[in-house]
C-alpha cells in the first residue's frame, strides 16, 4: 500500500507500507499543504489588518458601532446614566459622555456659578459661568427690587406719594412740616399755639419766629392765626 508514511504529516496514511513522497503538512495558517509562511489577517478592510500575512487564519475583526476593534457594540452612544446626555439605547460608549457644569448646562466648562453681568448688582467676578442669577437696582436703588416709581410711600408723611410703588427715603417730616405745625404733628392746632406763646417776645434765634424777622411778636400770631386749624397736606 502507497502513501504517506510520516506520522506528522497532515495526510499520514496508517495504512500505508510504503512511502510515495505525497506526504505534506500544515502551513502556517493550518492549511494542509499551504504555502502560508506568516499567518494574519489579509482583509485590508478589517482593522487587524496584517499586511505581512501571505494566508489567512480567520482572525480578521472590524470595527463595531463605537469604533471598537472586534467590538459587538451596534448603537453607539453615552452610556453612564449619571451624564446629561445618557442614551439609554446604547450598547456601546462612543466616548460622547457629557456633564452637567456647575451652572446646569450640559457639557459646560463653567466651575464657579454666579452673575457675570458687570452691570448687575450682584455681579460676580469669580463667577466663570452665568447662572441667570443676575438682579438690577430698580428705581429706588434696591438690588434685584421692583420698584419703577419712587417716591414717599408712608401714607402719614406730608408728601406722601400713592403713585410710587417703592420708597426713595425721602420722607421727613421735619423739613415737610406746614407753616405753623411746630410740633411736627401734621395739624396746626392748640398745641402749636401754646409752643408759639411760650415764646412770645423772643428776639433773637427764635424757633417759632414765623415771619423771619427775627422776632416774636403780634404780626407771628396774627400770621398762625390764619392758618389755625388746618392740616398739613
Amino acid at each position: 500500500m502507497a502513501g504517506c508514511t510520516d506520522n506528522s504529516a497532515c495526510n499520514y496514511n496508517a495504512a500505508a507500507n510504503c512511502d510515495n513522497g505525497s506526504c505534506q503538512y500544515l502551513d502556517a495558517c493550518g492549511v494542509c499543504g499551504g504555502s502560508g509562511t506568516v499567518a494574519g489577517c489579509t482583509d485590508n478592510s478589517a482593522c487587524n489588518y496584517n499586511a505581512a500575512a501571505n494566508c489567512d487564519n480567520g482572525s480578521c475583526q472590524y470595527l463595531d458601532a463605537c469604533g471598537v476593534c472586534g467590538g459587538s457594540g451596534t448603537v453607539a452612544g453615552c452610556t453612564d446614566n449619571l451624564a446629561c446626555n445618557y442614551n439609554a439605547a446604547a450598547n456601546c460608549d462612543d466616548g460622547s459622555c457629557q456633564y452637567l457644569d456647575a451652572c446646569g448646562v450640559c457639557g459646560g466648562s463653567g466651575t464657579v456659578a454666579g452673575c457675570t453681568d458687570n452691570s448687575a448688582c450682584n455681579y460676580n467676578a469669580a463667577a466663570n459661568c452665568d447662572d441667570g442669577s443676575c438682579q438690577y437696582l430698580d428705581t429706588c436703588g434696591v438690588c434685584g427690587g421692583s420698584g419703577t416709581i419712587a417716591g414717599c410711600t408712608d401714607g402719614l408723611a406730608c408728601n406722601y406719594d400713592s403713585t410710587a410703588d417703592c420708597d426713595d427715603g425721602s420722607c421727613d417730616y421735619a423739613i415737610c412740616s406746614c407753616l405753623g405745625d411746630f410740633d411736627l404733628d401734621l395739624d396746626v392746632d392748640t398745641s402749636d399755639l401754646l409752643i408759639l406763646l411760650a415764646g412770645f417776645s423772643c428776639q433773637s434765634n427764635c424757633a417759632v419766629d414765623m415771619n423771619g424777622d427775627d422776632a416774636v411778636n403780634t404780626q407771628d400770631l396774627l400770621i398762625f392765626l390764619s392758618v389755625f386749624g388746618q392740616p398739613c397736606i
